[in-house]
């Protein structure tokens, strides 16, 4: 009778097991998650947003090569050329060619620059070395202009330097017309006639501080030697033919001062 009953407590402790292994699975049927939410009044599911933010490494320009002293072109357009070298630790595919800029500035003066500055090489992996041309105009100011070189990365992060400088030399240079001064017909009579050709002078360099100085000798007589027209019979002035103005003195410079 022991042993029997031994058995029928054994026979009900695995059918107890069963019941509650049963019990689970319609529980996990029926989801665990509403059962619960049921009993404790708690959300069972939400939604939720992640970002992800991926690092990026500004370009830097550690050289910019130097550039010899410039001297203005009269009348036009000096170039000259240098060389920058852009890195970036994301790669040289990370730079945006489009973005390298060379310019140069002067106080008191209008910036010039090269917005279209061409990659040339690559030095590994990292390094991108670029060429600007840039053109100087001929009254631009004379003195110590300052380079400035530009990059940009495709992230927009952008570097520059502006550890080298130009000297941009004076140039005192002109063209005059016309060289050769004709009168109208004159008498031994006349007076106060003016020459048929004004004289057009155009300061071609970058030199400010100018004046306007003119020589004139006596006219000698070609058929007689000895009769003179003297040099101060004859008067120069900016703006009409007359006897205004500034009077000539043989073989002497003068001043030209109604001209700047």
């Amino acid at each position: 009778m022991i042993v029997g009953k031994t058995g029928e407590r054994k026979s009900f402790f695995w059918i107890y097991i069963l019941v509650i292994i049963l019990g689970a699975s319609q529980l996990t049927s029926a989801g665990f998650g509403d059962w619960f939410g049921k009993i404790t009044g708690d959300a069972t599911s939400d939604t939720t947003s992640a970002s992800v933010t991926v690092g990026n490494n500004a370009p830097t320009i550690a050289f910019v090569s130097s550039v010899s002293p410039v001297t203005p072109s009269g009348g036009g357009t000096q170039t000259f050329t240098f060389t920058f070298n852009a890195t970036d630790t994301d790669g040289v595919a990370n730079l945006n060619n489009s973005a390298a800029i060379g310019s140069i500035s002067k106080s008191g003066e209008t910036t010039r620059s090269n917005s279209s500055c061409v990659a040339v090489t690559d030095d590994g992996a990292n390094v991108r070395k670029y060429n600007c041309t840039i053109g100087l105009e001929y009254w631009d100011g004379a003195g110590t202009w300052n380079i400035n070189a530009t990059i940009s990365d495709i992230n927009s992060a952008t570097a520059s330097n502006t550890s080298t400088s130009l000297t941009y030399n004076s140039l005192l240079a002109m063209v005059m017309s016309p060289t050769a001064l004709t009168w109208p017909s004159v008498g031994l009579s006349s007076t106060d006639t003016g020459s048929d050709d004004p004289i057009t002078i155009n300061n071609t360099g970058n030199d400010e501080s100018l004046t306007i100085n003119v020589t004139a000798y006596d006219l000698i007589g070609e058929t007689t030697p000895s009769e003179v027209i003297p040099a101060a019979n004859f008067t120069i002035s900016n703006v009409t033919a007359g006897c205004s103005g500034n009077a000539l003195v043989n073989a002497t410079d003068v001043a030209i001062t109604s001209a700047i």
